[in-house]
């Protein structure tokens, strides 16, 4: 129970993101300096028994809470025989149950991109499950790393590795680092990037990728530069989970990506089949993917949707440091011709970072400069998925940038970042009396 998100995906690489930042004191190190550690020698066993020590408990967490509200659980690979049956097999195969119903909902997410022409062994070449793979065949933790695709999940591995220590590479094929993020922090990310003595090679297209003789990873781009690492993570994104459940027997469509086809109401082409999560695409997280599955169920049985505002939910990248944000960015308000003005804080400036040993990283404010309407909010800097929560309360009831001015934080708080950024922006603004 749990898919992806608990077993290979957010909470295994979160659990490793802690303890790494944890056990190397990266957050302390402007206080005692960089060459500040709890621990020096951090072995991969030490790393992967507090991973599975989280992993047990979150697991009894989410049993328990299926039991408590009377849901049924059945083990098994599921396939349609027909609309409304599945029949469900064991891992050898074996029919062991059919289950019927009125309305049945896909939330089977996504498995790792498998390029063809790429040798995963998961001793040296590892896809984007990475060492979590029930295939990994890890035994220690390289000293070396190349991770080719520099999206969210090959980017998080990057600096966690480069944190530990290891020599990383971090290539794409694309020109541009996270696209869709706010300019203003992807600069500040490159910057801490190569801080941390990451190599970013962007727009380099791969020409092939194997293992050595000497059983060492060996990446050859197509203009030529070949580099070789103890480990290649191979992360170009993921694939619907979707082969194995015979949708055509159900009547359930898909698009030319293998996403599920949905409508507003998360209805496929079946119109009593119903789908959510990763499995139909973007924005393809755990926390956008748990809202789908409440509207998606409140949909199935009829019932009303209150509140389901997509275009707030809050968009989090655990690098190190972390991103969040929610809204606009400068980009897609130029090019809707939006007027806007912003407000920044950077770390240095709110004393809680300065406490904590870590002030790195700024808050970003976008909003109207008529109305005072928030329109974005971009975070990078530590608990930035944590505050990123007080500007999307904000937007959801509509609150004006004022809000931040006229409301009292505690003192020191990392939130008090918003006031600071609020006040940045204000004084952008000619004759604004508040």
């Amino acid at each position: 129970m749990g898919g992806v998100s608990l077993h290979t995906g957010t909470i295994p690489s979160k659990t490793l993101r802690e303890a790494v930042l944890y056990l190397r004191g990266m957050r302390r190190r402007r206080i005692y300096g960089e060459s500040h550690r709890f621990k020096n020698d951090i072995t991969l066993d030490a790393l992967m028994e507090r991973v599975e020590r989280i992993l047990s408990y979150e697991l009894k967490i989410i049993e328990a809470q299926l039991a408590k509200n009377g849901i049924h659980t059945l083990y098994g690979q599921a396939s349609f025989m027909d609309p409304h049956t599945l029949a469900v097999h064991d891992r050898e195969g074996e029919k062991i149950a059919e289950v019927s119903a009125d309305k049945i909902i896909i939330a089977t997410g996504t498995i790792p991109r498998h390029a063809p022409d790429v040798p995963f062994d998961y001793e040296v070449i590892f896809d984007s499950n990475f060492m979590f793979s029930h295939k990994s065949k890890l035994k220690t933790l390289p000293k070396t790393l190349i991770v080719y695709g520099a999206g969210v999940i090959g980017s998080e591995y990057a600096v966690m590795f480069a944190a530990l220590g290891c020599k990383v590479w971090l290539m794409d094929n694309n020109s541009e680092l996270f696209p869709f993020l706010d300019n203003k922090i992807v600069q500040l990310l490159t910057d801490h990037m190569e801080k941390m003595d990451l190599t970013l090679m962007m727009g380099h297209p791969y020409k092939s990728i194997k293992v050595t003789p000497e059983g060492k990873g060996r990446l050859e781009t197509e203009d030529g530069t070949v580099l070789e690492a103890e480990a290649i993570l191979f992360s170009k994104g993921r694939v619907p989970c979707v082969d194995p459940l015979n949708l055509e027997a159900a009547g359930v469509e898909l698009t030319g990506k293998k996403l599920v086809k949905v409508n507003e109401e998360y209805r496929t082409s079946a119109e009593h089949i119903y789908a959510c999560g990763d499995v139909i695409g973007f924005p393809a997280l755990a926390s956008t993917s748990s809202e789908q599955g409440r509207v998606t169920a409140r949909f199935a049985l009829g019932l009303e949707i209150k509140h389901h505002k997509p275009e707030l939910f809050p968009f989090a990248i655990y690098t190190i440091p972390e991103i969040s944000f929610i809204g606009k960015t400068e980009e897609q308000l130029k090019k809707e011709n939006i007027p806007y003005e912003k407000g920044i804080a950077y770390y240095y400036e709110v004393a809680k970072a300065a406490i904590a040993g870590d002030d790195t990283g700024a808050l970003k404010i976008l909003f109207h400069p008529d109305t005072l309407d928030v329109l974005g909010v971009h975070i990078i800097g530590d608990q930035a998925a944590e505050i990123i929560h007080i500007g999307q309360l904000v937007m959801t009831f509509n609150g004006k940038l004022d809000s931040f001015i006229k409301n009292v934080f505690n003192y020191p708080t990392w939130a008090e970042a918003y006031k600071v950024a609020a006040l940045n922006g204000i004084n952008r603004l000619p004759n604004k009396d508040l």
